[in-house]
C-alpha cells in the first residue's frame, strides 16, 4: 500500500506540536536543542504534554504564529494531505503581550497562506478557569466562518475533568462552532463518556474508552466519530504497544474512526507512517481508506 501517493485528510494536528525543529532552534534562545520529540519511553501523558513547552516558547509574536502555521500547511503538502484542521490554544501565547484576537488572527494568516486548504480549531485548556474558556469560546465564535471551525479542550485528563468545563461548550455552540475533546488518552474509560455528554461530534483519541465495550457501543450508535493517533497515543501510554491499539477492532465493530498524527514533532512522524503502522496492525487497505473517507465526511470545515 503506497500511501505516500494517497489525497489525504488530517483532522487532529496540534499546532505546536508540529513546529519545525529548525525554525524553535532559529527563533529560540535556549542555550541547547530544543527538547520537542518525546521518547518511546514516555512515561505518562502529563510527560509528553511537556514536550510542547519549547515550542510554544518561541510561539509568542504574531510573525512567529504565521509563519509556523504556514509551515505546518507546507509539510503537510508535502504527504499530499489536502485537507488540514490545525488546533491550539491560544490562551497559551500570551506571554509577550499578545491579545487572544491576534494569536488568531495571526495563525489564521499562516493557514490561509498556505498551499491547502487548512483550518482551525481553537483548544480551551483543562487547567484554565472556566470563565477563562468561556471568554475564550465567545471571541473565537467571532471568527466563525472565517477559516476558525471548532472548539476542543485539552490538557491532563487526570487532573482536570471535563465535565465542568460544559459552559465554554455551550458558549462555543452558540457561537456557531463545531465541538470536539480531548478523552480517552489517559485515566479512566468515563472521561470519554463525560466527553460524550458535551454534546461533541468527534472525540480526540477516546484510546482508553474502548476497553469498555458499553461505550463503544454508544460511541458508534450516535455516530461519533474518534480521531486517533496510534503513534501520540502509544507514547503518552494509553496503549501499551501499538500492536494492541484498538483501532482496528473500533473500524471492524462499526465505530467511524480517522487517523492523525496528534503533533508529528512531539510524537516524530508523519501522517503517512501513522497509516503505516495501522497496516502493521492488520487493518486492510479498504479500511484505512474508510479511515481516510471518513476523515473528509467527518471535518469541521
Amino acid at each position: 500500500m503506497d500511501f505516500l501517493t494517497w489525497r489525504k485528510a488530517e483532522l487532529h494536528c496540534h499546532l505546536d506540536g508540529a513546529v519545525r525543529v529548525s525554525t524553535a532552534a532559529e527563533l529560540g534562545d535556549f542555550g541547547r536543542p530544543p527538547r520537542m520529540v518525546a521518547p518511546d519511553d514516555c512515561p505518562s501523558q502529563a510527560e509528553y504534554i511537556g514536550y510542547f513547552d519549547d515550542a510554544i516558547a518561541v510561539m509568542q509574536t504574531q510573525a512567529t504564529l504565521e509563519r509556523i502555521a504556514y509551515e505546518v500547511c507546507v509539510d503537510s503538502a508535502a504527504e499530499d494531505i489536502d485537507y488540514l484542521e490545525v488546533r491550539w490554544a491560544p490562551r497559551l501565547h500570551l506571554r509577550r503581550g499578545l491579545t487572544v484576537p491576534q494569536v488568531i488572527e495571526s495563525v489564521l494568516a499562516g493557514l490561509a497562506s498556505g498551499p491547502i486548504r487548512a483550518v482551525a480549531i481553537v483548544c480551551a485548556m483543562r487547567q484554565h478557569s472556566v470563565e477563562d474558556n468561556v471568554a475564550l469560546a465567545r471571541e473565537a465564535g467571532r471568527y466563525a466562518g472565517r477559516g476558525l471551525v471548532g472548539f476542543d479542550l485539552a490538557g491532563d485528563e487526570i487532573r482536570f475533568p471535563a465535565g465542568p468545563q460544559r459552559p465554554a461548550f455551550e458558549a462555543a455552540r452558540a457561537a456557531g462552532l463545531r465541538l470536539t475533546c480531548h478523552a480517552g488518552e489517559a485515566g479512566d474509560p468515563k472521561n470519554v463518556e463525560e466527553a460524550l455528554a458535551l454534546g461533541v461530534e468527534r472525540v480526540a483519541h477516546g484510546v482508553i474508552g474502548a476497553r469498555e465495550p458499553r461505550i463503544v457501543e454508544r460511541i458508534r450508535s450516535e455516530g461519533v466519530v474518534l480521531d486517533m493517533c496510534p503513534t501520540a497515543n502509544w507514547k503518552c501510554k494509553a496503549v501499551p504497544a501499538l500492536a494492541e491499539h484498538p483501532l482496528p477492532r473500533l473500524v471492524r465493530a462499526g465505530v467511524r474512526c480517522t487517523i492523525s498524527t496528534d503533533s508529528r514533532t512531539v510524537a516524530g512522524t508523519t501522517l503517512s507512517r501513522e497509516f503505516e503502522l495501522a497496516a502493521g496492525m492488520g487493518m486492510t487497505e479498504a479500511e484505512l481508506r474508510a479511515c481516510n473517507e471518513t476523515a473528509y465526511a467527518a471535518r469541521f470545515g
